[in-house]
């Protein structure tokens, strides 16, 4: 969906706070900006769907409604702009936004055609190649993704430092204990959804997510569902803090992503909405990302092994989406990965 840079910054006002065009003339931004050009640009926007308008005259107010959010993606100078303000205001959990997300279809229908095109690329590739290489580039995929999800998290382990530990079990030289433990705990824990595709390819239940958690836990922090609140480095979202609603919110999130039908919006709902929730102390995001690809591999989808993901791209829509409900960031690392795989993996 394309905007104009204005736009955007119509709509991040919008987003956090502003609701009328009087409240938008008062802001830096739009100091040069005429009424009428503003005027010009929110009507496109109305028209478009992306915000809604109520009211009349004078007392006109827009807001940006859930479905916009989440088709919405906004550029990565407008995230940064937006983030680098330290006096955002607290955040908190939205219990609306996952009812929302379950009735509403994540995906237009061009990007469902563009997935489902990427889908059958890789999965024609996986019905035609042989055992060996099925077995060669699952490694692979192991290596990137344990690679690059472990990178996100902070640890510097190179790509041929964890090929080489995942390979021939050779720890880097000048890494931590925890570094390679992290790096070894995405394997055991890719491997064990594959050995559990009943486990992600059905019914999710709460106590799959747990599992895969532990796993990707063991030795280097806490396990088991989180009992205090904690804070999120860079963002002012406060998840919640009542041990009972955690559970509770990650028991409906398995609901809603076994009402879907698409593999493709079951997927993207638990690599984004673990995050959300934060149902752990830590390792919050790397169980999002490997359950997503737990659910893509049981229906021999595409992997999303983030390959070729700025980090720093990454770290900003997952942010968008916490603070700001936006999901085009997400969905667009989503589908850029879904690509990379039918273009890259030899099955």
């Amino acid at each position: 969906m394309s905007i104009t840079k204005r736009q955007q910054q119509i709509l991040i006002a919008f987003l956090t706070g502003i609701d009328s065009l009087p409240g938008l003339l008062g802001l830096p931004a739009f100091i040069e900006v005429t009424e009428r050009t503003l005027q010009r640009d929110i009507s496109d926007m109305v028209e478009r769907r992306l915000v809604q308008k109520y009211g009349e005259a004078r007392a006109v107010t827009y807001t940006v409604e859930n479905k916009a959010r989440f088709n919405l993606a906004l550029s990565k100078e407008k995230l940064e702009e937006y983030f680098a303000n330290e006096d955002r205001a607290g955040i908190s959990y939205d219990f609306s936004r996952l009812g929302a997300l379950g009735s509403t279809e994540l995906f237009s229908g061009l990007e469902r055609k563009e997935l489902e095109e990427y889908n059958k690329v890789f999965y024609d590739k996986l019905q035609t190649a042989s055992r060996d290489i099925v077995r060669r580039e699952r490694e692979r995929i192991t290596i990137e993704l344990s690679w690059k999800s472990s990178l996100i998290e902070g640890n510097t382990y190179t790509l041929l430092e964890t090929e080489s530990l995942i390979k021939d079990g050779i720890p880097a030289t000048g890494k931590s204990k925890d570094e390679t433990t992290m790096v070894l705990n995405h394997k055991k824990a890719l491997d064990f959804s594959e050995e559990n595709r009943d486990l992600f390819g059905g019914e999710l239940t709460i106590q799959a997510v747990i599992e895969l958690h532990k796993i990707l836990a063991d030795g280097i922090i806490d396990s088991g569902l989180r009992e205090r609140l904690i804070g999120i480095t860079g963002s002012a979202y406060r998840p919640l803090d009542n041990k009972f609603q955690v559970e509770e919110e990650l028991k409906r999130l398995c609901e809603v992503i076994n009402e879907k039908q698409s593999v493709f919006e079951k997927a993207l709902l638990a690599f984004t909405y673990i995050c959300y929730i934060q149902p752990f102390n830590d390792g919050n995001k790397r169980t999002a990302r490997i359950l997503a690809n737990a659910i893509l591999y049981s229906n021999d989808s595409f992997p999303l092994s983030l390959r070729t993901v700025d980090v720093n791209t990454y770290r900003l829509a997952i942010l968008a989406f916490y603070e700001l409900g936006i999901l085009g960031n997400a969905k667009k690392v989503f589908i850029e990965q879904a690509k990379f795989a039918a273009e890259n993996y030899a099955i």
